[in-house]
């Protein structure tokens, strides 16, 4: 396993230990005893950037942030000042606190987390880093670094002293220990044409001349925010650093393009212009970006325009509005997975990694199947963590089936088992938030419509790691989620060769 599933599961253990001394660790901040504790990694891509993140969240305080750096041992004794170093920046960019997890010992060192303690005490006894020390993970047990991890310096957050960002950066926001993914947007040729967009920003610069908006659409704007810039606004893109250059050329070019912009295609009676995106679902189809469905904003538009429950201008200020809206979820949509992959840099830069994707979806053409795919796949795996994602359903499904093969089953009618994957998933989405803490208790996903892990189990599926065909995905009898480990480890095994 890679560094980044290594340090997901130590990321996973150390947030359970923190939960189990929150007494200590949290002091007199919120409730006594009433912290809720979970794993996950950074949602922004401002430099430095830990190997996980811890959030701690409160009903009666402010969320708790502690960044993590990990180091295995192969990085040698030089990473355990390396980690120090990276801990305190953590603290300045404007983390609550850091944890630093180092190889309990080396062949040049027998105790680096004895000697990170006295540097710290010794020199800066009031900062919020503490120091965990852990022995080689049991990669066959559920939570492979349990038992396995020992905390050398520990911290209480209320008695350290609080740093300041010089620089006025946030810590940000707090994403899932794997990599942000959502149905419907993460398709791999949304991600080839992001990449696509990148380069030619990077070498020809912006350039929209090629973009022509509808008058009506051009004017619905201006009604909304006279000083807007036209371009700006429909992408949701508020200045000109390259990110912003490259998601408006992406978002122009091949999502709301020319022959898709305008609302309808003719009036009397009034037509949906249902024109699709030019980003490829598979070999064949477009993907549909404001029409194809009963309540796609086009729709629901035409349909008031024809009943006379709206006038034109009503409709186009509505409809410029939901494209500004949706150009923003789908920006977070493919540029944080394309970081979280391994495929973008922090400043919005093609990794090396992402040059290779590219070059290989130039070489046959098509980002949906040979080698490119192949390098999407170990990349979603290794540096997307979704290997963890998967060991951890694995586990907990094995442990479970072990004691009960008919957990989660029932007989209909005609006498036949029938698998409850409704209630299987639930279960896993509790466990994953309760036990293992890896993943944030919230509400209802969108108003209880979205199930547990709808978004990851779709684009897994499309990626092959999941089994079933068109848009059923096979769970089993004494199995849970049917998953093709063969591909899995295929796809472990080539991203060393990458």
């Amino acid at each position: 396993m890679s560094h980044d599933t290594h340090a997901a599961w130590a990321c996973a253990e150390v947030a359970e230990l923190i939960m189990d001394s929150q007494a200590s660790y949290f002091g007199s901040l919120g409730t006594p005893l009433g912290w809720s504790v979970y794993a996950g990694r950074e949602g922004n891509r401002q430099w430095p950037l830990a190997d996980g993140v811890i959030l701690a969240e409160n009903t009666t305080a402010t969320d708790v942030k502690i960044a993590l750096e990990f180091k295995r041992p192969n990085e040698g004794v030089h990473g355990v000042l390396t980690a120090l170093g990276q801990s305190l920046a953590y603290l300045e960019k404007g983390y609550d606190a850091s944890v630093v997890v180092i190889p309990e010992m080396y062949t040049s060192h027998k105790t680096p987390g004895q000697h990170l303690k006295r540097i710290l005490d010794s020199t800066a006894s009031d900062c919020a880093v503490s120091v965990y020390t852990y022995s080689e993970p049991d990669t066959s047990a559920l939570k492979p670094f349990h038992g396995k991890i020992n905390c050398v310096r520990d911290i209480s957050i209320p008695s350290c002293k609080k740093v300041t960002s010089t620089g006025g950066v946030s810590s940000g926001n707090v994403s899932t220990l794997w990599a942000h993914v959502r149905e419907g947007m993460s398709y791999p040729d949304a991600f080839y044409k992001y990449c696509l967009s990148v380069r030619k920003v990077c070498i020809n610069g912006e350039d929209l001349s090629n973009i022509h908006v509808p008058k009506d659409l051009v004017d619905a704007v201006k009604r909304i925010d006279p000083s807007a810039d036209l371009y700006k606004y429909l992408s949701n893109t508020p200045g000109d650093t390259y990110s912003d250059m490259t998601w408006r050329n992406t978002w122009f070019n091949y999502y709301f393009w020319n022959d898709l912009m305008p609302l309808y295609s003719t009036k009397v009676p009034y037509v949906v212009n249902a024109k699709s995106t030019q980003i490829l679902k598979n070999d064949t189809e477009y993907a549909n970006l404001f029409s194809g469905r009963a309540d796609s904003i086009k729709e629901k538009l035409v349909d008031k325009l024809n009943k006379g429950t709206i006038t034109e201008d009503e409709a186009w200020e509505e409809y410029a509005k939901k494209i500004r809206k949706d150009a923003h979820s789908y920006r977070e949509v493919i540029d944080s997975g394309l970081f979280h992959i391994g495929f973008l840099q922090d400043d919005g830069s093609l990794t090396t990694l992402g040059f290779k994707y590219l070059e290989a979806c130039e070489r046959v053409s098509s980002s949906n199947k040979g080698i490119p795919l192949e390098i999407l796949r170990a990349s979603v795996l290794e540096n997307g963590q979704f290997a963890a994602f998967f060991h951890y359903i694995y586990q907990l499904s094995s442990e479970e089936f072990s004691t009960n093969n008919f957990a989660f089953t029932t007989i209909n009618s005609a006498g036949k088992y029938v698998f409850d994957s409704k209630q299987y998933l639930s279960w896993i989405d509790d466990k994953f938030r309760n036990d293992l803490h890896i993943s944030k208790s919230s509400t209802l996903r969108a108003g209880g419509t979205r199930t547990p892990f709808q978004a990851e189990i779709s684009f897994l599926k499309k990626l092959g790691f999941i089994k079933g065909s068109g848009k059923r995905t096979d769970f089993r009898i004494g199995l849970g989620l049917d998953i093709d480990w063969p591909k899995i480890q295929n796809s472990l095994l080539y991203f060393q060769s990458i």
